[in-house]
């Protein structure tokens, strides 16, 4: 079409300009086509036209010769090739404005906080399991009762709500945390995923990004030049944690960490203690995450479990003493032995908790 309609503007318009993706000219429906300031412009990709002045436009520029009276076969010819083409272009043009917004709508897209409430009910196991009503509170934890799930708020580095886990309650229900979503394949088809009812368009592809409980504390983290932070697998770990006063902690979601969290860890600069969980995949998740991390200027610990431990031991299996203890005598990753710094140096003490009402 750009061939097309730079000939069309050369043979028929006066006064021709071409400005990238458009061509202007004097307009040749009103003043005998000698306006002395052109307000006429043709599309050279799509071949729509208009005038500022008269109003007139069009879509194609077959109708524009028509209404001009001009035109031969070899132009409409060339015409109807050139629109072929045309329609190719407006479609990868769609296509390329629509990606383009996928990639800024994705890792940027929020759920209100009202979402919340749809699951503002009692997570009993985790009470049983001796979590705290305020512990749960403070975290916004609830139950999802079409589900079966206990729910995780997930929110980024600023607060704001960006996703919810669902943790399965009921035996043989896979797989174990599943991140809601707004839609999923399902058999080859979208289905409703569990926000569907509310937010369709809604996607949790870069849920996994976050480190979750970071909110509350990166800000300190960011402007401290000595600060700490101890990471976790997951949900349950990161409240035991902070149950205890241990507030500086952080959970992966996972044994994966992705690019993304490790940078965010990597620009605090801040010494890191690897607690993972004390089976086969912890081991691993452990090395790998000390692998990624130990080469930068800070100190990386690696957290080993007492020798009393099982394999199924976790965070949340130990008491304040033992996990104070298991910290101190942690292992710095990728060099000589240094004894980290005291307990005091970043156990925070608890302060006021966010306050809700009760379930």
């Amino acid at each position: 079409m750009l061939g097309v309609a730079d000939q069309i503007a050369e043979e028929y318009l006066n006064r021709v300009r071409v400005k990238e993706g458009f061509v202007s000219a004097a307009c040749p429906f009103h003043k005998g086509g000698q306006e002395r300031h052109p307000s006429f412009w043709i599309n050279r990709e799509t071949g729509a036209w208009g005038c500022f002045s008269c109003d007139a436009h069009g879509s194609s520029l077959k109708y524009l010769l028509k209404e001009m009276g001009e035109g031969s076969k070899k132009i409409e010819a060339e015409l109807e090739e050139a629109e072929k083409d045309s329609r190719k272009t407006v479609k990868l043009l769609k296509a390329k404005r629509r990606k383009k917004a996928r990639a800024e709508f994705r890792g940027v897209h929020t759920l209100p906080e009202n979402l919340l409430g749809v699951f503002d009910f009692a997570p009993v196991s985790l009470m049983e399991a001796g979590y705290t009503e305020e512990t749960l509170l403070a975290h916004d934890v609830g139950f999802d009762r079409r589900y079966n799930r206990i729910t995780f708020p997930v929110r980024d580095l600023f607060g704001s709500l960006v996703g919810v886990s669902g943790r399965a309650t009921v035996p043989g229900d896979f797989p174990k945390y599943r991140f809601y979503n707004g839609r999923r394949r399902y058999e080859g088809k979208d289905d409703p995923g569990e926000l569907g009812e509310w937010y369709p368009s809604y996607s949790n592809e870069s849920v996994r990004d976050h480190i979750w409980g970071m909110h509350e504390f990166y800000e300190d983290l960011f402007k401290s030049t000595d600060g700490q932070i101890i990471l976790v697998e997951g949900f349950k770990a990161r409240m035991w944690m902070k149950q205890h006063g241990w507030n500086h902690t952080g959970a992966i979601m996972g044994t994966q960490m992705s690019p993304t969290q490790e940078r965010i860890i990597r620009r605090l600069g801040a010494e890191v203690f690897l607690f993972a969980d004390n089976n086969e995949p912890g081991h691993q998740a452990a090395y790998n995450w000390g692998q990624r991390l130990a080469v930068s200027s800070f100190p990386v610990y690696r957290v080993n479990y007492p020798e009393y431990c099982d394999e199924t031991a976790q965070p949340d299996d130990l008491s304040d003493e033992e996990i104070e203890e298991v910290l101190t005598k942690s292992i710095r990753v990728g060099g000589k032995y240094v004894k980290p710094r005291s307990r005091m140096a970043f156990k925070q003490k608890s302060g006021r908790e966010k306050k809700r009402g009760r379930w």
